[in-house]
């Protein structure tokens, strides 16, 4: 009687871990090459990033490294950059802005030469700036950053490429707590675990057990809530930082792109941002105004189901991004010397 037990057992043991290897399999086919947002995530972080000991910074890219995600190839520099390599050492005559964000600044399934950055270097190059031969615009977006690890990533590694001017892009979402990043045997390698844990956690969404995004990202907005306090400071200390670097400072307000032409559902959360950045005498530039009114919101995104930037959203935020910077130099090269 044991032994039939344990015959049986043993069998639907090797019956569920043989339809496990066959579902396992099935999930590489299928997730090769795909735009599903949250599987192609996995991957980025499975294959992109490291875990790093400072616990502001929690993760960052691996140098030299490269993945196939959401349709386009995703190159990271030895510098730990998407970007092209760029000497600390900055070359004379050239004007230097440094691009610190999130997914929304990396270009997530957008083509290197189509993000903002390298879209905003070629535009620049092609004007006249009074003193200047060249610009250089260096993309430092990590995917799932928030505005603390953006703002310590400046002060222990990005200020030493001396940039003329920081442009901190904040998102909706960057009040969110430094996350942990979970690194696991099974959960770096099985397509199976990443599909059913992504899976389940939309079906929690979609029963009401996880609120709305709507609800969620004015929820980060609260004064009482660490990651919210945790993001103030983080602004006064990058203000503090890049005035004692001798660097400009602007902050530019992307704008969650499901509802933008109507009424925008997160202005309150825009002005607590522009109402810690005054008293700091930091510029702010609301992308909202060049994004607004130019079809549909979701031309621009990167897929029906994923409202990132694509590259028309990233050519419209460079063009506002170029004007400013434009503007900026102007203003300073009629602007006597004390």
């Amino acid at each position: 009687m044991i032994r039939s037990l344990l015959r049986r057992f043993a069998l639907i043991c090797f019956a569920m871990l043989f339809m496990g290897l066959i579902l396992e399999g099935a999930l590489r086919i299928a997730f090769y090459h795909s735009l599903d947002f949250s599987m192609e995530m996995w991957k980025y972080a499975v294959r992109l990033k490291h875990a790093v000991p400072n616990p502001k910074l929690s993760f960052a890219h691996r140098p030299s490294r490269d993945a196939f995600l959401m349709g386009v190839d995703v190159r990271i520099n030895s510098q730990g950059l998407r970007d092209y390599e760029y000497a600390l050492q900055k070359p004379p005559g050239v004007y230097r802005i440094m691009l610190l964000g999130d997914s929304t600044t990396l270009g997530w399934g957008v083509p290197l030469n189509e993000t903002a950055a390298k879209t905003l270097e070629r535009e620049l190059n092609a004007e006249r700036a009074p003193g200047y031969s060249r610009f250089e615009v260096i993309n430092t977006g990590v995917g799932n950053y928030d505005t603390v690890q953006e703002v310590t990533y400046y002060e222990t590694r990005g200020r030493a490429f001396h940039p003329d001017l920081v442009i901190l892009v904040f998102f909706i979402n960057d009040p969110e707590p430094v996350p942990i990043e979970k690194k696991g045997f099974l959960i770096d390698r099985s397509y199976l675990i990443a599909f059913v844990t992504n899976r389940f956690d939309g079906v929690l969404r979609r029963l009401g057990a996880r609120p709305d995004w709507k609800t969620y990202y004015s929820s980060l907005y609260d004064d009482n809530r660490p990651g919210f306090q945790a993001c103030k400071a983080a602004l006064r200390d990058l203000a503090e930082t890049t005035r004692n670097d001798h660097t400009k400072l602007l902050v530019a307000l992307l704008p969650e792109l499901h509802q933008i032409n109507d009424d925008y559902p997160f202005t309150a959360a825009h002005q607590k941002i522009k109402d810690v950045l005054t008293p700091e005498h930091v510029p702010v530039l609301d992308l909202i105004d060049g994004l607004r009114n130019h079809g549909p919101e979701s031309s621009l995104w990167v897929t029906p189901a994923d409202d990132h930037p694509n590259g028309k959203a990233d050519a419209l935020v460079a063009a506002q991004m170029r004007d400013w910077v434009l503007r900026d130099l102007a203003a300073a090269s009629t602007t006597p010397s004390p």
